[in-house]
């Protein structure tokens, strides 16, 4: 038989679908992990992925070996293709393995860990274990070389249906990505839920695309899945005991949040009256971080006392905070006030997934015009919950106007130069930072303008002094701060876009100033702890302290952006990113030159897997 290319090419692909049966015994292994669904949709959503999604990853190794073919004859491509099947197996299985260690899979960061790992505290291995991960390697190779040489060299199994093989593997693969666009949009938990299970899955969304041309309607959406409060992820422990939690004489609760506020940006000229109010009476926090450099993760943060590497599990879960179920279960009245959409950055789905009715944006044709009607609306519901009863209140007002760099014509407007309008296009290494910085600033003020009149409200109607009050952001800003042309967020873990003001004031909280290092994860276990008396160990619950503690200064915190995250110390940051590449960096991002990881990346990767069981 001619050995032709065409030949080369059919006969390693035989080989590759031949690894599939052994791919999907392997994956069985994350199985424990998923939360296995009774419904139709979700079963289907199952079967499809398992056959589609891991038939892909076979393909795609198959790349390799057609590649290969165009340059080598038959009698020698068997040894390629059992080394790279033999592999191809083995990084299978051990993801399955760091899977269920640390709940996410293998990358490059977990391969420099493990080299460093010096004293065992990552990744500790008895002989044993040793032994068996040689024979299975072994027993790989020998099976990988066995089936090459017969489909490669000996051209068995040349009439097996190939073609339709692979037709059925692209078929099943379109449909899976099918059905979770249509599960997304519906809040299909069962079909959700098992996305974070597979390695390298990144299912099709189209949720947004639908809402606009009028194929959805979010609200009615929500509304066929009221029953989502009720549930708990299931493959966590968390809280790890039943919560204890009755406070004798719960105050209301208000979280103030301004999208992109930094630090440097409070203070009696540009925030006058959240100072005015807060100054003496309130405990500010000079070294605090937000739990991620974008809106998603950072409010995640402050609301479960969690970080980031849980995000995606929760979203698929649509589990919501300890913090919102026990403000239910405590009877508290919710008003979620936010001036951007929040089913934009899937709050719907996780922060708020137990609240219904939820009010999903505010109407309104720029960030700043949504800004005041969202203050409005929120007199009006405080005036309403005054009348209706007298039960406790949390309230969470989302401000939006400094992400948009957006200040009314008619406002006041003190720093300048200042922009006229934001465009990222127009911005470089060489532009003058101030005259936008300026604009930013501006748009705080007017913020606090508003923030002013809420602050009024409650003290006219005596509420003031029952309230617990948390004032903060979301995330900072970088304005080429250090001279590397980085603007916005989301982009690094420098303290122009992490380090945020917190000011926390209201009933038991002890004015001053604190300068140990904080985080947003430490501000959940304080309300449940101080507002809602829980009485839990915090370890039962939260990944953070309580932020009101004594002498509270963590020695390292960590912060996530949507595809890395950075744990952050006094002296540098340890940046990892997706796809599991590292770097060291000092606090103004300049590499740390043969810099070693410290031991704080070591006690950061025990302390993320605290909840998963």
């Amino acid at each position: 038989m001619q050995d032709t290319l065409r030949r080369r090419w059919r006969s390693t692909l035989l080989f590759a679908l031949f690894q599939l049966p052994l791919v999907w015994l392997i994956a069985l292994r994350y199985v424990p992990y998923l939360a296995i669904p009774h419904d139709p949709m979700g079963i289907a959503y199952l079967i499809l992925t398992w056959i589609g999604h891991f038939g892909m990853l076979v393909l795609l190794g198959w790349l390799p070996l057609a590649v290969l073919a165009v340059v080598t004859k038959a009698r020698w491509l068997w040894l390629p293709a059992t080394l790279l099947g033999a592999l191809g197996l083995s990084a299978l299985l051990l993801d399955t393995v760091v899977y269920a260690q640390y709940r996410f899979h293998v990358n490059a960061f977990m391969v420099s860990l493990f080299l460093n790992d010096k004293n065992g505290e990552i990744f500790s291995f008895a002989t044993s274990t040793w032994l068996v991960v040689v024979g299975c390697v072994a027993v790989a190779l020998a099976l990988e070389g066995w089936l090459a040489h017969r489909l490669i060299v000996g051209r068995r199994g040349q009439r097996l249906p190939a073609g339709l093989a692979c037709g059925t593997i692209l078929v099943t693969l379109i449909a899976s990505h099918a059905l979770h666009i249509v599960a997304d949009a519906r809040y299909q938990r069962s079909v959700t839920q098992q996305v974070g299970i597979y390695p390298l899955l990144f299912p099709a969304t189209a949720k947004d695309f639908m809402e606009k041309h009028g194929w959805l309607d979010p609200r009615a959406a929500r509304a066929e899945r009221a029953d989502i409060d009720t549930k708990q992820a299931q493959n966590l422990d968390w809280p790890r005991n039943p919560l204890s939690c009755q406070a004798e004489d719960p105050p209301n609760v208000l979280v103030v949040l301004i999208d992109s506020w930094r630090a440097d940006e409070y203070g009696p000229e540009n925030t006058p009256n959240l100072y005015a109010a807060l100054n003496d009476s309130g405990r500010r926090y000079l070294d605090h971080y937000s739990g991620g450099n974008a809106t998603r993760n950072g409010t995640m943060s402050l609301f479960y006392g969690l970080t980031g590497n849980y995000y995606a599990y929760l979203d698929d879960t649509q589990t919501p905070p300890l913090l919102i179920t026990q403000l239910q279960k405590q009877g508290y009245a919710l008003g979620i006030f936010s001036s951007a959409s929040l089913d934009g950055v899937g709050f719907d789905r996780t922060i708020f997934s137990s609240v219904d009715p939820l009010r999903l944006s505010t109407p309104g044709e720029s960030p700043a015009g949504r800004d005041q009607k969202m203050t409005e609306d929120w007199l009006d519901w405080l005036d309403q919950q005054e009348q209706q009863d007298d039960s406790p209140w949390f309230g969470m007002l989302f401000y939006d106007a400094p992400h948009g760099y957006d200040v009314p014509d008619d406002a006041e407007q003190p720093y300048q130069p200042s922009v006229k309008r934001m465009d990222y296009l127009d911005l470089g290494p060489d532009t003058d930072p101030m005259p936008y910085f300026n604009r930013h600033r501006n748009s705080v003020h007017y913020d606090d303008e508003l923030l002013g009149r809420v602050i009024a409200d409650l003290k006219a109607k005596g509420e003031w002094d029952d309230t617990m009050l948390v004032v903060t952001a979301d995330h900072g800003q970088s304005f080429n701060d250090f001279g590397r042309n980085y603007w916005g967020h989301n982009s690094n873990f420098a303290s122009p876009q992490v380090l945020v003001p917190m000011i926390v004031n209201g009933p038991g909280v002890e004015p001053g100033r604190v300068e140990g290092m904080t985080s947003h994860l430490d501000v959940a276990p304080m309300l449940m702890r101080h507002a809602l008396g829980c009485t839990n160990p915090l370890s039962d619950y939260a990944m953070g302290k309580d932020l009101l503690a004594p002498g509270i200064d963590h020695p390292w915190v960590q912060s996530s952006s949507y595809i890395d995250y950075g744990i952050i110390e006094p002296d540098r940051i340890t940046v990892v990113d997706g796809t599991g590449q590292w770097d060291i960096v000092d606090r103004q991002l300049k590499p740390i030159e043969d810099a070693e990881f410290s031991p704080a990346v070591f006690e950061a990767m025990q302390w993320f897997r605290q909840f998963y069981r």
